[in-house]
Formats: C-alpha cells, structure tokens, sequence
C-alpha cells in the first residue's frame, strides 16, 4: 500500500489516529477570564510586548487641570482665596509624591484663614486635593495623604509664644 494523505484513507483509520493521538496528551486545564490570550500547550515560553505604553504615561501625567472644568477647583475655592488659587493648583500638579503634597497643603494652611488642622486632614478636603495633583502616581490614598500631613503639621516650627 502506497503512502495515502490520511483524509484519503477512510474515517475509521482517522478516528483510531485521532484516538491514538488523544491518548497520549497530558490532561490539561485552562481557564480563561477575559483580555487577550494566547493559548500555547506546547510551548516553554512566551514573549508578549506592548509598545506605546511609555508614552501613554508620560501624555497622561502632563496633564494640565483646566480650571473652568474641574469641579474640584470650585470646591477648593471655598476653602481659598480666589486670588491665590491658581498659584495653589500650579503647585498641587507639580507634585509628584505625598510629601510634596503635604509641604503645600501646609503652606496653604499657614496662608489661608479658613483652613484649619482639622480641616486639611479630612477626607473630604484630601478628596479635593487629588484630581488636581495629576503627577502624583504613588501614595494617592487619602489613608497615606492624611499620615504625610499630619507628619508635615507635626515638623512645622513652634510659634515663638513669648513676646
């Protein structure tokens, strides 16, 4: 018998390769849950490299606030003076970590009068404060913000109480 492609041959000698075949595979179980995935039994390793992800960061952390937009730049403006907004939104985007944050949520409490201690360590003023700081990319829970001020408040000089 001459060599014949194997569709040629007839279902039942394909069945018995396929069965064949089947019996020597290991049992394997994959799960899938969503995004793209690239199933491969047989294969050591895989390569998947994503390009333009650089640049993604980099466009979205020079962002600049728009003050007209943001809801939250109204919301501040009831705790500042209006004068001085715009300097205090330059210096919470230049941000980059809690700790700068802090240095200015204390300088804004030494300059503005309706800023309290209490005030500037409430959620609700913290909560405020983020949208606007749009380099800051660690440390943005309100849980660290609030320990950085209160460690700001706490290194700040002692008033010289005697006259």
């Amino acid at each position: 018998m001459a060599f014949q492609p194997l569709f040629i041959r007839g279902w039942k000698q394909l069945s018995a390769y396929r069965l064949m075949f089947i019996t020597y595979m290991n049992d394997i179980t994959i799960n899938i849950n969503g995004g793209n995935n690239q199933i491969l039994p047989n294969a050591t390793e895989a390569v998947q490299n994503f390009y333009g992800d650089q640049f993604a960061e980099k466009i979205l952390s020079n962002t600049v606030v728009d003050k007209e937009s943001c809801p939250e730049v109204g919301k501040l403006s009831l705790y500042v003076d209006k004068v001085n907004l715009p300097d205090y939104i330059a210096q919470l985007s230049e941000c980059q970590n809690a700790t700068e944050l802090a240095k200015v949520v204390i300088y804004m409490f030494e300059q503005e009068p309706k800023l309290t201690e209490e005030e500037i360590v409430k959620e609700r003023f913290i909560s405020i404060l983020l949208p606007l700081a749009t380099k800051l990319t660690k440390g943005r829970s309100i849980d660290n913000l609030r320990a950085r001020i209160n460690d700001a408040l706490l290194s700040r000089p002692k008033p010289n109480r005697i006259k």
